[in-house]
């Protein structure tokens, strides 16, 4: 959004530059594919499009973890342990 800030992160100032650049391009795609201008509104946007994938994310995580749960049952029974 053309703005410029001093962030620290854990991860690095890799990292950092990093998220900034996914921040960049979501808010990037946004503008291109909508008819919001104001920059707030972009944020906000691009917020909930991350929270959207966060959330996915979650919950395939979940999924896969109950798969691996059952996977491991089934292997604990095959064996008879």
């Amino acid at each position: 959004m053309g703005q410029q800030l001093v962030v620290t992160s854990d991860g690095g100032d890799e990292w950092a530059r990093g998220l900034a650049a996914a921040v960049d391009e979501k808010i990037k795609a946004i503008r291109a594919s909508s008819q919001t201008v104001n920059s707030t509104n972009l944020a906000i946007l691009a917020a909930l499009n991350f929270a959207e994938e966060l959330e996915r994310l979650r919950q395939d995580h979940a999924e896969l973890l109950n798969h691996l749960k059952r996977l491991n049952r089934r292997l604990s029974d095959a064996i008879g342990d």
